[in-house]
């Protein structure tokens, strides 16, 4: 973007790794010797970083294959299992290379962990060898770093926060635990604002601008990394806001496709991008939770908030199969006179341990909204600034940095005391 600075060292190492950036829409034709391996396959089809690619999978290994696509174009990826062991592998692979179009990219699967083999298969055009048994992250993996190289362009990991039930504190959470990120972990971090009706973003940062998410979402198409640049708010050197207009003329449904094709332009010019997502039931708000990096689910100790919080916690493990747990954070734990659900008895109807628990604290909070700060910058030694600070490492496995000064280099802040 063209107001940001120059990304330092920790942009440069954050961001989506090889396997955990999505697959273009590609066809994939898969001929397997062993039902075990098409069933990963299949398992790996059904991954989100899978989601714009067709997989299809045959029995039959190369044989097949080549009887397959005798007459008939080949897919952008054919992924063949063989039981041939050493030159006869390159016997079959012979045949396969008569039948494929040019551009297809080609992985084998075999069972001889033979590195020589490999380097002759390679030289002969085979993009990828893996040996089996497999798990679906294996075939993610080879299937994305065929698209994925190191001299493509990085982009950003996408951080999805959403409330078990409205109140729970999951905006205020986002804001704060992004804040960290940026400030505390020096990495860029782009906030954006889903709740285009009733988004707050722009009051806890305050910010008032007339542009914003709602511009991008009525026109996708158009959004560029210039046009991103314009309706971004530049908080700080390392801090952007994507807010929401926080209007009721405004229309909070969208398509999905929609808000994908935003948040994939935002996450190419960002390393790091902290969704707050609204509390609604909608098919865009189930498509960026499941296809979100990381999730942070936060909840409040009460029943409606466990029953909520219980159901998304299920439902999205169930959906990313191949990605870590979500992370579970309890919010506003203590409030005085309320009837509360004890911490133990939450996480085990849960069957999680909360990443994070919060402690009510409504004057923190309140002072730092009304002033439009974060809690970081209103007390950085607070319990609250603290947490959030572990909240940041967790989610992005980065430590603080120390701001050290150069060698030599001497303060003059006890002359302006003396002269004040």
């Amino acid at each position: 973007m063209g107001k940001s600075k120059a990304p330092d060292n920790n942009d440069q190492a954050f961001g989506a790794e090889v396997q955990d950036r999505p697959v273009p829409r590609i066809s994939i034709h898969a001929f397997c010797e062993s039902p075990d391996t098409g069933a990963v396959i299949q398992r790996a089809g059904q991954d989100r970083r899978l989601a714009k690619a067709h997989v299809t999978v045959h029995m039959g290994g190369i044989f097949g294959a080549v009887e397959y696509f005798q007459d008939s174009s080949t897919p952008n990826v054919i992924m063949v299992e063989t039981r041939e062991q050493g030159g006869a592998i390159l016997g079959e692979l012979e045949k396969l290379a008569h039948v494929c179009d040019p551009g297809t990219k080609v992985i084998v699967i075999g069972a001889s962990n033979d590195i020589s083999l490999y380097r002759e298969m390679i030289r002969q055009g085979v993009n990828e060898y893996l040996v089996a048994p497999l798990n679906p992250l294996q075939v993610i993996e080879a299937i994305a770093s065929l698209y994925h190289g190191p001299a493509t362009a990085p982009i950003g990991k996408i951080f999805a926060f959403v409330g078990a039930r409205g109140g729970t504190g999951s905006s205020t959470i986002a804001h704060n635990a992004a804040w960290a990120i940026a400030e505390d972990l020096h990495i860029s971090t782009t906030i954006v604002d889903l709740d285009v009706p009733f988004g707050t973003t722009g009051l806890d940062f305050n910010e008032d601008t007339a542009q914003g998410i709602a511009e991008a979402l009525a026109s996708p198409e158009r959004l560029d990394d210039v046009l991103l640049d314009r309706l971004l708010v530049k908080h700080t050197n390392r801090l952007n806001l994507f807010v929401a207009p926080a209007q009721l003329d405004r229309e909070a449904s969208f398509p999905p496709e929609a808000v994908e094709t935003v948040l994939d332009v935002v996450r190419q010019a960002s390393p790091c991008v902290v969704v707050d997502v609204p509390h609604v039931w909608a098919p865009w708000v189930k498509q960026v939770l499941t296809t979100a990096d990381e999730i942070v689910v936060t909840a409040t100790p009460d029943l409606a908030s466990l029953r909520n919080g219980k159901n998304i916690y299920d439902l999205l493990n169930q959906a990313r199969p191949n990605d870590r747990p979500l992370t579970f954070v309890l919010n506003q734990v203590g409030i005085p006179r309320r009837p509360e659900i004890p911490v133990k008895d939450f996480a085990e109807a849960m069957s999680a341990e909360p990443a994070l628990v919060l402690p009510f604290d409504p004057q923190t909070y309140a002072t730092a909204s009304n002033n439009g700060q974060m809690v970081g910058e209103l007390n950085a030694q607070s319990r609250a600034a603290q947490a959030f600070r572990e909240l940041a490492q967790k989610l992005t496995g980065r430590e603080p940095r120390a701001e050290s000064k150069p060698a030599g280099m001497l303060s003059f802040d006890f002359l302006k005391r003396k002269k004040a």
